[in-house]
């Protein structure tokens, strides 16, 4: 995989991280939001446990990752900070028009359409950091970027507990929509679009065939030695962070009598500081492992060891008898989870041909939302709805506690997944 030098001052390619990092904040908190404020937008809509996962978990995640493949191709052909403008800009009006739902069917329509403009961000920014930095600080880049997700859970997860408790739910999705707005016109006006690593990536999207280009690049993804099985790992590590997103703050709420007030203030240091730690950490860790032992593959030893330990903390946040304990706990394991995340896309990134890394970003992507962002939280829901005729309030306390076993399934697909990435061709990226 040959590409150019970066013609990318590092002035530049660093604010347009900074802007990345800011985007991708955004994209996680407005996505946090909902969950945030589950139990009076449930009580005031009339809905269920189930129908709530549904809105904020399956449906949001089918159009985000169904939209997110046909978008990709877009970035991956077209101007990426273009399509990533615009796309910050529809989910800000549709986390706007969160605030004017009425049911069940109004509140999924605004969902769906923060899911297919947040289809953006992640892609674009796969596609854009490589043309940005070189292989020797690509993985601490990576890193920087994924730990913006973090810093959106703890922004979100704030801003959502104390707007709603001054404002209402409805107005602090009117306020956080407005926000991101400002952020979409700073994106367009101020960030350069990078050159692409390889030429043929920029050809225009009109001289394609758009269906089996989409396809051709899809298969050569889904190709690549050991891509599936890592793929699966992701989803299947992200059940537990997505089930923390979705439904934490309604447990703190049932089990130990939060207030909603001050539910952001206690998930928000514990799982931000955590994610972000671990995000961060695994990084560098990541680049070490490759510097020093010279294949990519290496990096991928980081989450080998992360998950397993996830395992004891994530009985911890489920089983725990008091609050402090809980929080404790949870921060323990979004490190230990998180540090999986950027090591993994690093590697599928970098191996990917240049001319395809917005769709190999979006299949991982996919993959860890429909097992993570969509099943996840959906089961966790059902299950608590079963088990609430028996235990009332506690069951979701329960339904929490049915994901532990999840980490060593992941652990499973990773080491399958450094088995046939090892006995594969493994090139190095070039810088």
């Amino acid at each position: 995989m040959n590409a150019a030098p970066k013609p990318v001052s590092t002035g530049a390619a660093c604010w347009t991280l900074f802007v990345l990092f800011l985007t991708n904040v955004f994209n996680v908190g407005d996505r946090t939001l909902l969950g945030v404020v589950t139990e009076p937008v449930r009580i005031e809509l009339s809905l269920s446990d189930t129908e709530i996962s549904l809105a904020n978990g399956f449906l949001f995640v089918l159009f985000n990752l169904v939209g997110g493949l046909f978008i990709a191709r877009f970035i991956d052909l077209g101007n990426r900070k273009r399509v990533l403008a615009l796309g910050l800009a529809g989910w800000s009006l549709a986390t706007a028009a969160t605030g004017l739902a009425q049911d069940f069917a109004t509140l999924s329509i605004a969902r769906i359409g923060v899911g297919l403009g947040e289809a953006t961000a992640f892609p674009a920014a796969m596609s854009m950091i490589p043309d940005l930095f070189r292989q020797e600080t690509r993985g601490r880049a990576v890193a920087v970027f994924q730990s913006s997700g973090m810093i959106g859970v703890v922004g979100g997860t704030i801003a959502a507990g104390v707007l709603a408790a001054a404002l209402g739910w409805r107005s602090m999705f009117l306020v956080c929509g407005a926000a991101g707005i400002a952020l979409a016109a700073t994106l367009l006006l101020t960030v350069r679009e990078p050159p692409r690593g390889d030429a043929a990536g920029s050809a225009p999207i009109g001289q394609r065939r758009y269906l089996a280009d989409l396809h051709a690049a899809c298969e050569r993804a889904l190709g690549m030695p050991g891509f599936v099985p890592l793929a699966l790992t992701l989803g299947v590590a992200g059940i537990i962070g997505a089930v923390l997103g979705a439904w934490a703050p309604a447990y703190l709420q049932r089990s130990y009598g939060v207030p909603l007030a001050e539910v952001g203030l206690l998930i928000a240091p514990a799982v931000g500081l955590g994610g972000i730690a671990g995000t961060l950490v695994s990084g560098a860790l990541a680049d070490w492992l490759v510097r020093r032992r010279g294949r990519p593959v290496d990096m991928l030893r980081v989450p080998l060891v992360s998950l397993p330990l996830a395992v004891p903390f994530t009985a911890g946040f489920a089983l725990a008898p008091t609050v402090a304990l809980a929080m404790v706990s949870a921060g323990a394991m979004n490190f230990c989870l998180t540090c999986a995340v950027p090591p993994c896309i690093n590697f599928a990134v970098n191996e990917a041909d240049p001319r395809d890394r917005g769709v190999t970003a979006t299949i991982m992507l996919a993959v860890t939302g429909v097992i993570g962002g969509g099943l996840g939280p959906f089961m966790v829901g059902a299950l608590s709805d079963m088990l609430a005729p028996r235990l009332g309030a506690e069951s979701l306390r329960y339904a929490i506690a049915a994901t532990i076993f999840t980490p060593m399934l992941a652990t499973t697909f990773l080491f399958l997944a450094m088995r046939r990435a090892s006995a594969g061709p493994l090139p190095m990226a070039a810088a």
